[in-house]
């Protein structure tokens, strides 16, 4: 059976990084963390777990992955984020996975937002490509919301999820959007975009209903919306 190696980027991570790396060594005897220069205790812990250490200068998320793909010691890549924990049922999954040629696999997520499992809105049914051919998979350069190039391999889906504890607080949360909302301004500036009144002011309010009513995000309750705003 193929063995995968299991690339992690950090940075300042420490909060859910013991957790995260317990699960992964359940999959892999190959453990790579790649990190932009952390100021708290990231790098310690990962010593205490004995898994492959590198820091590298941030230079955007794609390139931040594929360098960590670089190092991998096994054919098979799983790419998580320092705030991602492989479920129980996941590992189980991996263990016994009959790896296809060309085959990359999509992973469902589960988000716990705020310490709430978050059932309804527009995280309902989140799955993403994780498990891939480190041969014929990259990384896209994209400075925000990176992407796999998956042009050369069949995508599978794959039945449990990864738990995505993904903020903690709304304070926590507004601050990622204002971080994302400038990274995308600024990709869209240098393509020569502007933004227009239907985007700046109609857009939003479509997706908040969208998102609070139709796709029933309402009944997370307050968590649904704040999620949803």
């Amino acid at each position: 059976m193929p063995k995968i190696s299991v690339v992690i980027i950090t940075y300042n991570a420490e909060r859910q990084l013991k957790q995260v790396l317990e699960k992964a060594l359940q999959v892999s005897d190959d453990v790579i963390v790649v990190d932009s220069f952390s100021t708290d205790a990231t790098k310690e812990i990962c010593e205490a777990y004995s898994v492959r250490w590198f820091q590298n200068e941030w230079e955007g998320y794609g390139k931040q992955k594929n360098f960590g793909n670089e190092q991998a010691k096994h054919a098979w890549i799983l790419s998580i984020d320092a705030d991602e924990v492989l479920s129980e049922d996941l590992i189980e999954e991996l263990n016994q996975l009959q790896f296809e040629e060309k085959t990359a696999y999509s992973l469902p997520f589960k988000n716990i937002y705020c310490g709430k499992a978050i059932h309804f809105g527009r995280w309902k049914n989140e799955k993403h490509v994780r498990l891939f051919p480190k041969n014929w998979v990259l990384w896209n350069e994209n400075a925000v919301h990176e992407g796999l190039l998956l042009e050369q391999v069949a995508i599978k889906k794959l039945r449990n999820p990864i738990l995505h504890y993904s903020m903690h607080s709304k304070a926590e949360h507004l601050e990622k959007a204002a971080k994302y909302a400038k990274m995308g301004a600024e990709k869209l500036h240098l393509q020569g975009k502007k933004a227009n009144f239907i985007k700046m002011y109609i857009n939003p309010i479509f997706r908040f209903v969208k998102d609070y009513f139709f796709s029933l995000g309402f009944l997370d309750g307050k968590e649904g919306l704040q999620i949803a705003y």
